[in-house]
């Protein structure tokens, strides 16, 4: 997420997001997904700039950015657990991750379900773009 984008909302820096990573800010996104990611969600339609979002209204909802990846595009399963735990302990009830690995976690899987079961949080995360059967995760928990 890039703070600041003409096309996005401005978060506060200090209470709107989370990262994991040390020395890597959350509201700096160092290879533009994340920005792009959530210009799907929320970017600012109707202002003559960039894109309109899926909401029209982005003053309906509110962002807190967990960042999942470092910002060279790559992390670790820990991190992205992090990154979700965290916005759930800012009252998400809908988390979009743009990640995903070859590899199944029990863990992780087991702190999904549980955000889901005993949070009521959505979480929805992509699938790749492999045209294939291969399973990725955490879309295929």
């Amino acid at each position: 997420y890039a703070n600041g984008h003409e096309d996005l909302p401005s978060l506060n820096a200090t209470n709107d997001g989370y990262s994991p990573y040390e020395q890597q800010l959350w509201h700096v996104d160092g290879n533009g997904h994340g920005t792009h990611c959530a210009g799907t969600i929320g970017a600012i339609g109707g202002n003559n700039v960039g894109v309109t979002s899926v909401n029209t209204d982005y003053e309906k909802f509110s962002f807190f950015i967990g960042k999942g990846l470092g910002d060279s595009g790559s992390g670790t399963w820990a991190g992205a657990m992090d990154a979700v735990e965290a916005c759930v302990n800012a009252g998400a009830k809908v988390i979009s991750m743009s990640l995903g690995g070859s590899s199944f976690s029990q863990i992780a899987l087991d702190q999904y379900k549980g955000h889901y079961d005993n949070d009521g949080v959505l979480i929805i995360a992509a699938a790749g773009n492999a045209a294939d059967s291969s399973h990725l995760y955490p879309a295929s928990y």
